[in-house]
């Protein structure tokens, strides 16, 4: 939404509910009334003394979850360790360890929305990072979860208005390794705590403690996303501008901390002023009250729902069939089957074969106790009616000589027929490179069932009436610069609904974090959003014929590999960026440009793209 002053106005006369929102006013509340004492000697809340055995006390200074043996592998469980140790204060513990990791308070799922840290890792700029929480990418908000004990994110609360606060209160970004590491540091790790401190003083989390510390008085959003999008809109950039003009949402997002604060009250008063005239004169309580309810609305409105849960809500509405279509590489496919998680609750953790063995379909080892089932096929041109619904097909006789005839049904057939028989399963079935089979011959009949979910049709050679319930759905892809695409004939398009999905190279730094050196990445990200550019421009083929971020991605397989698999950083050459252009990117452009490719200029501007992508500068 592009909020404006006159839009916030309006959308204040409104209810506005947010569970998460309360939830964690909740806990700020009663982390700001817990007498909490920490210092040399221990740390004690109320009159009772935490305890990590029988005889020690946690590791109070930096880096204590690390040393005493509590920081685990996986996303939540270091929490989850954590609250064990502390059990009578197991809630407390877990509730912070979720707001600090961006988990799901209940069912422990890393939410994009709920973040409160990007994805960069050495880096003091969190206004531009990833928040994509699938994968290794997202491993920044886990380890900055469970590497500092609660209590010292409990003591960061109480005084957050402290000048020293940030070194006082022991927090770090993450444990001990090679990312921050220094050479002959001392056994306490102190130089490196000090790297670390320095960048988490520009970074979101400290900010997002210390509003939320002082949420009677300041403006003080959910998490990370819903910050820099309010800073975006249109009434956020106005009251930056009239703040001081050289204030811009990234300059904003990125200050140091002490500067952020600063500068923070007077956007909160800004705004407040803004608001006040509509209520009259107001007490104390009704403008904390007044900052709450516009920060609750903030916080709503400025985050940003995913691909996959908007794939996820378009498919589970209307026809219950989707079309996932946009250029090569966008990673359509990967797309259908976090869906598929999205739809069956699945952890993102799971492997691909355990996903495969529990919730495939076609698997002889599928589990009975599933939420549902799904099944990939692909199209081609040779894919027939048969194949997909079913009818009399060959047989070669154990002689080998002989041929007979059989009725046979096709997978889609057996894959409703299967989930009619359990209605209380959702059934999801994904149909790779749709359009390059003939859609009319393959679909046949299905046009009606389609549209009208649990009416029956008659099958050619079947006895028993076919419906597709109501319990299935369906995710086709297809590349829109397919030359198959007008095989997609109007009849079937309209029984469809179509998500677009465009190269998200943001995705470039998510995957590539762990194994390629920070500035090396940087400049390789520029290179892949230059090239994208020029398509656009240079070569005129417009935005449908970019390139998606699985194709950059291959640069993996030019890299050293030995390196990938010990997750040591490495910087990206002239000559591994020659190999992705030669095998993987030059293919694709000449195929885009047809028979133009003869043409000199466009020679020409081909090579001119490849010099600027192989330079090193």
């Amino acid at each position: 939404m592009n909020l404006t002053l006159d839009k916030l106005k309006s959308l204040l006369k409104k209810e506005i509910k947010n569970i998460r929102f309360e939830e964690v006013t909740t806990l700020f509340k009663h982390i700001l009334e817990i007498e909490l004492d920490v210092n040399e000697d221990g740390v004690k809340i109320g009159d009772n003394t935490l305890k990590v055995s029988s005889l020690e006390s946690p590791t109070i200074i930096y880096f204590g979850p690390c040393k005493d043996n509590m920081t685990r592998d996986s996303a939540y469980s270091g929490i989850e360790a954590m609250a064990e140790k502390f059990t009578e204060y197991k809630d407390l513990v877990l509730k912070i360890g979720s707001v600090l990791g961006g988990f799901d308070f209940n069912n422990h799922k890393m939410m994009d929305k709920h973040r409160i840290i990007s994805n960069k890792i050495t880096s003091k700029d969190d206004y531009s990072g990833s928040l994509t929480s699938q994968g290794q990418s997202r491993h920044p908000s886990s380890h900055f979860a469970d590497n500092t004990y609660f209590f010292n994110i409990m003591y960061f609360i109480q005084h957050a208005d402290d000048v020293d606060i940030l070194k006082k209160s022991n927090i770090v970004l993450r444990y001990p390794g090679q990312y921050f590491k220094i050479e002959n540091d001392d056994e306490d790790w102190s130089k490196e705590y000090r790297r670390q401190n320095e960048i988490l003083e520009y970074r979101f989390p400290p900010k997002f403690l210390w509003m939320w510390a002082n949420k009677d008085t300041v403006i003080h959003p959910i998490s990370l996303m819903a910050f820099r999008n309010f800073l975006n809109t249109e009434y956020g950039e106005k009251i930056l501008k009239n703040i001081d003009e050289s204030y811009t949402p990234k300059s904003v997002a990125n200050m140091k901390f002490d500067d952020f604060t600063k500068a923070w009250k007077k956007i909160s008063n800004r705004i407040l002023n803004d608001l006040i005239d509509d209520y009259g004169t107001k007490t104390s309580d009704e403008k904390t009250e007044i900052i709450s309810k516009v920060s609750k609305l903030i916080s709503e409105i400025s985050i940003e729902e995913t691909d996959i849960k908007n794939i996820s809500d378009l498919l589970q509405t209307g026809n219950k069939a989707v079309i996932l279509w946009g250029p090569p590489g966008t990673g359509k496919t990967y797309e259908s089957m976090q869906v598929v998680k999205e739809i069956f609750q699945i952890e993102d953790e799971i492997s691909d074969e355990d996903l495969e063995k529990n919730y495939l379909f076609s698997s002889s080892d599928k589990s009975s106790d599933s939420k549902g089932y799904y099944e990939i096929i692909q199209f081609h041109p040779n894919y027939t009616y048969q194949d997909f619904i079913g009818g009399i097909s060959p047989k070669l006789g154990e002689d080998g000589n002989s041929v007979s005839y059989e009725l046979k049904e096709g997978i889609f057939k057996q894959f409703c027929d299967d989930a009619g028989n359990n209605k209380d399963k959702k059934y999801v079935f994904i149909i790779d490179e749709i359009n390059r089979a003939e859609l009319s011959a393959v679909f046949g009949e299905l046009l009606f069932a389609l549209e009208y979910r649990g009416k029956s049709i008659k099958l050619p050679n079947f006895d028993k009436a076919f419906t597709i319930p109501e319990n299935v759905y369906i995710i086709g892809t297809m590349n829109n610069v397919d030359k198959s695409l007008v095989t997609f004939d109007l009849a079937l398009r309209r029984r469809f609904g179509f998500f677009k999905l465009m190269p998200e190279l943001e995705v470039i730094n998510d995957s590539l974090s762990d194994i390629v050196e920070e500035e090396s990445l940087n400049k390789f990200f520029e290179k892949a959003k230059q090239l994208n550019d020029c398509i656009k421009s240079e070569l005129g083929l417009g935005e449908d014929y970019q390139i998606g971020q699985a194709y950059f991605l291959k640069i993996k397989d030019f890299l050293n590999q030995e390196k990938i698999k010990n997750y040591v950083s490495q910087i990206i050459t002239s000559f591994e960026l020659e190999k992705l252009w030669i095998y993987n990117i030059e293919p694709l452009l000449e195929e885009y440009l047809g028979m133009s490719i003869e043409d000199e200029s466009i020679q020409s501007k081909l090579k001119n793209l490849k010099d600027k992508f192989l330079n090193d500068k």
